[in-house]
């Protein structure tokens, strides 16, 4: 059961709440002409009820898309990347009448009610005790869940812990944040108590103790930074942190991409992906739980229904997340994609950037190639968003003990073990430096003749000390190799290596037509299939003879070239006062953890949202040229006033007592 999806499946009852099965993809009758006390009789009615409760985190108002595309498309990770986006939340262009901050407050309080009506009613059933109180803590942690991400977005709200009695109960008064966070922290803390392991578990779908435990640590620093700057709570966040690296269940996947890759292909890793927002299908049975990550935010692709699976690109990435990454960092071509797709061909190929092309380039961290069906719906996919991962919990563990002991050897080990992994080395193994194959310049000399059919061309080096260093080249429709790109950089590198583009000519080989290679400074198409001897070509125009050479090679032009720089950059951080170590955890969770979102809120707390954000549209404007200048928009348009959502023209205008938040 670990590796098969869990899935949320839309029941309807008569009270109006959605109900679902957490745990496997049925075929449901739906239950109507039932009364309350009727529908939560049984233990499966209790676990249908609780899927209820989860399902609004995938609905668009949240992480269905909202959360990592309006909600979160620009920020000094990212801009909205459609020059016509004058208005709306994306550009910070809004008023409280926009229908995304409308369905997120909708989505998150049709989360809270469920939860209500669960909780009242969770002692009906005659069931085994210890099973009811599973459901009951992860229905208290989803309410406390759903009031976090109310209170970090909207200040004061409407504090509901009961089921509303009538629909024209509407008129209740915004409860103080701090009130609110009082009722998530009890929420929360009640549900660890009660909620099963991970491991019991056996996969990411529903909370269990450690992701309790890690999102408490997320609640605690966000209680700790701005606007409640609450200085007790750094110790809160080290000791909940703390407590999820006691437990010795979780770690690092070995692979960052293959942390990503597992969210696409119903493979659950329990020891970093904590907590995940479940998805499956097509949505062509309607059946299926899907959402839009990687559709919306993914890179662009227009062919639908066809492989790597259509996406709109919306968010592209900025220059200066693109930097901040240092030469060996993994992460950098994995969050950002250094590539856009061809047109369709299978299996898919690439056309990879120069190196100067940064604002061209679309998020890559949810990549839709890697799904499992090969017929994509256009506009949904089965992709799990991870809500919690270990890194995220390993950073903040090194956040909060740098805040009250300063970088000690704790926050150390937290920090170098994300860091390491993101240099694609042992996460637990100490590391000073690693040099590697940085960046490759092709030559403007040669380069002809290349093959259409053959897109993508493997780079290999040799020399320099080094191992491991692998890269692509791509042609374009004129013949000539236009992008190259290290695909993983080694390590160990002393010197410049040697690097070769495409194969080169063998002796003894069996060749089919239409393969290419090279000898020499030379490029050459087999048209007649053979084994090679031992002689090869190296004629300079037309084919070789095959009683010489075997098969036939055919002169098609001069072969490209490229020369490759290398760097050595540092991994494990050491020698840091505190607040130059703050500013390293600052940026180690943008490379981290971008476009999950998170640098939102990390920024707000931080008491930087506003100046980071006026400065990016400042950097944008003066250096991003005249095609990208645009994505500046968003962050001149911040003020103070986007610390917070406005309350929504949905609550305002049918709750009397609700009050609008500063500057809106």
């Amino acid at each position: 059961m670990s590796n098969m999806k869990r899935i949320l499946y839309i029941v309807v009852i008569v009270l109006g709440i959605s109900a679902v099965s957490c745990k496997k993809f049925l075929n449901t009758v739906p239950t109507d002409s039932l009364v309350q006390t009727e529908y939560y009789n049984t233990e499966a009615k209790l676990n249908e009820a609780l899927a209820g409760v989860y399902q609004p985190l995938s609905s668009s108002g949240i992480y269905g898309d909202n959360m990592f595309d309006e909600l979160g498309a620009s920020t000094d990770e990212g801009f909205y990347a459609r020059s016509a986006q004058t208005t709306g939340i994306m550009v910070y262009n809004f008023d409280y009448g926009n229908s995304d901050v409308n369905n997120f407050w909708t989505q998150l309080y049709v989360g809270i009610e469920r939860a209500n009506i669960l909780i009242q009613n969770i002692n009906i059933a005659k069931m085994d005790e210890t099973k009811r109180q599973v459901i009951l803590g992860e229905a208290l942690f989803l309410r406390g869940y759903y009031y976090f991400l109310l209170v970090s977005n909207f200040g004061d709200v409407p504090l509901r812990t009961v089921p509303t009695p009538s629909v024209y109960d509407v008129n209740v008064i915004r409860s103080p944040a701090k009130q609110v966070y009082a009722q998530i922290l009890a929420d929360m803390t009640a549900a660890e108590g009660k909620v099963s392991s991970i491991t019991a578990i056996g996969y990411g779908g529903h909370v269990s103790t450690t992701a309790v435990e890690g999102i408490l640590a997320r609640v605690c620093l966000t209680m700790a930074g701005m606007p409640l700057n609450d200085e007790s709570k750094y110790a809160d966040a080290l000791l909940w942190a703390k407590k999820v690296q006691a437990s010795g269940i979780h770690s690092l996947n070995p692979s960052y991409k293959q942390m990503f890759v597992n969210l696409h292909q119903d493979v659950y890793d329990i020891k970093e992906s904590m907590w995940e927002v479940e998805n499956k299908g097509t949505d062509a049975d309607g059946l299926g739980n899907t959402n839009r990550l990687g559709n919306t935010n993914g890179i662009a692709y227009s062919a639908n229904n066809n492989y790597p699976g259509y996406s709109y690109a919306f968010i592209n990435t900025t220059a200066k997340l693109f930097n901040l990454y240092p030469a060996g960092d993994i992460r950098r071509d994995w969050a950002i994609a250094p590539y856009s797709y061809n047109a369709a061909t299978t299996p898919v190929s690439y056309s990879f950037f120069a190196s100067s092309s940064i604002y061209n380039r679309n998020v890559g961290k949810f990549r839709r190639e890697y799904e499992l069906t090969l017929v994509r719906s256009k506009n949904t996919t089965p992709i799990n968003f991870p809500i919690l991962r270990y890194a995220d919990v390993l950073l903040m563990l090194a956040e909060a003990e740098n805040h009250i002991n300063g970088p000690t050897s704790i926050a150390y080990d937290a920090i170098n073990q994300v860091r390491r992994r993101g240099f694609g080395l042992n996460p637990a193994t100490p590391t000073v430096s690693v040099s590697v194959v940085n960046t490759l310049t092709l030559a403007t000399a040669g380069n002809t003749g290349y093959l259409t059919t053959v897109p993508n061309i493997p780079v290999t080096f040799t020399g320099g000390g080094g191992t491991g260093a692998t890269g692509m080249a791509s042609v374009a429709s004129t013949g000539k190799i236009t992008g190259i790109t290290v695909l993983t950089p080694g390590s160990g590198y002393t010197s410049v290596p040697t690097v070769s583009i495409g194969t080169a000519w063998a002796a003894n080989t069996a060749y089919v037509t239409g393969t290419q290679v090279y000898n020499g400074n030379n490029l050459y198409t087999v048209t007649t299939a053979g084994t090679s001897t031992a002689t090869g070509p190296t004629q300079t125009s037309g084919a070789s003879v095959a009683a010489t050479t075997g098969a036939v090679f055919t002169y098609a032009g001069a072969k490209a070239t490229a020369t490759a720089t290398i760097a050595t950059s540092a991994v494990d951080l050491i020698g840091l006062n505190q607040g130059s170590f703050l500013t390293a955890l600052q940026d180690e969770r943008s490379r981290e953890l971008c476009y999950e979102s998170l640098r939102k809120p990390d920024l707000i707390r931080w008491g930087i949202w506003v100046s980071t954000m006026n400065n990016l549209a400042a950097d944008m404007k003066a250096n991003a040229g005249t095609t990208y200048s645009y994505g500046a928009l968003a962050g001149s348009n911040i003020t103070s006033r986007n610390l917070l959502f406005p309350i929504p023209a949905s609550e305002i205008t049918v709750n009397n007592l609700a009050t609008q938040n500063p500057g809106w």
